[in-house]
């Protein structure tokens, strides 16, 4: 019970009642000062109306004083005094009626407590002055509230409408409650299956309606939030197994190495020799990977943001050319020197991404590796190709070949070199500079790679 009265469904009806109660007073209250105030100008009316007819009464028999006395036709219920210039009453059906001031073409309320014997003079009245025959007369028309049917009705209305208010009011509560718990289900039953998902069975996905409405949009939002968390989770648990995988071999070299050491090598220097470098080089191999991947967290993470400048695509290139003839000199290396293209990014770190795929292709293809380099402006940026003569891309790795410890083969053999994390770097350092960078099989070459790079002009 405790949380019903927490639920959304009955603050939303209380709130909903609150506002409905709050128009209903209002219009209630308007209607009745839109009766009260009809009525009231019908009485005033009547009672306008009444003393004119009293006024044209009294200057006809006061010209016609040789016929016979004609009374107002009044209703019923009006009353009436005419006073002349010295209050005496010369006409009337109600002598009882006080000489009272002009009102000055307006009605007026006059209350006399204990005027009777057995009550209160309580009028409505209208009082107006006239010149007959050049006399003044005060003519006072009257209504008496007291017994006046229409004034008790329009105070009744209040009350009535209160009383039949309140039992409507309950029955919308009860309504709203209802129709907002209706309304509501498809959110329990969402937290209901919300509340069962964990990290480890991400694809329960949360119920949906086939109605078209907010609702079921949220809970198909949910549901690709919970399948993109679940391709997260995957691709993490993967990312952890490729980390232990590579790292599993280096450390059971460098123990096994470390092993015949305690066993041999003491007293074989050829041995010892050897075992020290088989130990130094594989652990360089796991300070490579580690240090990969901290610069890959870090620029994926933001920590470490892009040095922006303008430089000249030619430049580079040149720089690239001379590493590489250093490296391998008989590589034949081509560009288009007469290139005048200016990049907006980080100088070092598009370095590093082409010297990782100029890396894969010197370590790929067959002697003499010739490579391609282009650049050209399209489409508002700045397209940068390297291609090479190598074996290429198999169709069904082009997906993979920027994941993280990805090689091309099952296996993932250690026989190529490296650790398959350049191409997830070099594509790190793109998205962090706004960029892209995918993987074809060249124009150029029968069988070659080539990558394509794409970043925003300034």
């Amino acid at each position: 019970m405790k949380s019903f009265f927490h639920s959304v469904a009955f603050r939303l009806s209380i709130l909903f009642t609150i506002i409905l109660t709050a128009a209903v007073l209002i219009l209630s209250v308007s209607f009745s000062a839109f009766i009260a105030k009809s009525i009231q100008n019908q009485k005033d009316e009547e009672l306008i109306l009444a003393a004119e007819n009293i006024e044209a009464t009294l200057y006809y028999n006061t010209i016609n004083s040789d016929e016979d006395y004609a009374n107002p036709d009044l209703p019923y219920y009006l009353t009436y005094i005419a006073y002349d210039e010295n209050q005496e009453v010369i006409a009337s059906n109600d002598p009882y009626l006080p000489y009272l001031p002009s009102t000055n073409g307006i009605t007026a309320t006059y209350l006399a407590k204990d005027y009777f014997i057995d009550g209160d003079l309580n009028i409505l009245y209208y009082s107006k002055d006239s010149f007959i025959e050049g006399h003044k007369i005060t003519i006072i028309t009257a209504s008496n509230l007291d017994t006046d049917s229409a004034s008790k009705f329009t105070t009744e209305i209040p009350n009535v409408i209160l009383w039949t208010i309140i039992p409507v009011l309950l029955i919308c509560f009860v309504v709203s409650i209802f129709m907002t718990r209706h309304t509501m289900s498809p959110v329990v039953k969402m937290t209901s299956s919300a509340k069962k998902i964990s990290s480890t069975n991400l694809d329960t996905l949360l119920p949906v309606s086939k109605r078209d409405d907010e609702l079921n949009n949220l809970a198909n939002t949910f549901n690709d939030l919970f399948i993109r968390l679940k391709s997260d989770f995957d691709r993490e648990r993967q990312f952890t197994s490729d980390v232990s995988h590579e790292l599993k071999t280096p450390v059971a070299v460098i123990l096994g190495q470390a092993n015949l050491l305690r066993r041999w090598g003491k007293d074989d220097p050829a041995q010892l020799e050897k075992s020290l470098g088989t130990i130094i080089n594989e652990t360089k191999s796991m300070e490579a990977i580690i240090t990969n991947l901290l610069q890959m967290s870090r620029l994926e993470s933001g920590r470490v943001q892009p040095n922006w400048e303008i430089f000249d695509i030619n430049q580079m290139f040149s720089r690239l050319k001379e590493e590489t003839l250093s490296v391998k000199p008989e590589t034949n290396f081509n560009y288009d020197e007469k290139l005048d293209i200016k990049v907006h990014g980080d100088i070092e770190l598009l370095h590093q991404v082409f010297t990782v795929i100029i890396s894969n292709s010197l370590k790929f293809a067959p002697d003499p590796t010739t490579l391609f380099l282009s650049c050209v402006v399209e489409n508002n940026k700045v397209v940068i190709e390297i291609e090479d003569n190598g074996p290429g891309f198999g169709e069904e790795n082009i997906p993979h070949v920027f994941e993280r410890f990805y090689r091309g083969d099952e296996a993932h053999t250690r026989s190529a070199g490296g650790s398959g994390l350049g191409l997830s770097i070099a594509k790190t350092i793109c998205e962090s500079m706004n960029g892209n960078i995918s993987a074809h099989n060249a124009r150029f070459s029968p069988t070659g790679a080539r990558v394509r790079i794409e970043l925003p002009l300034k």
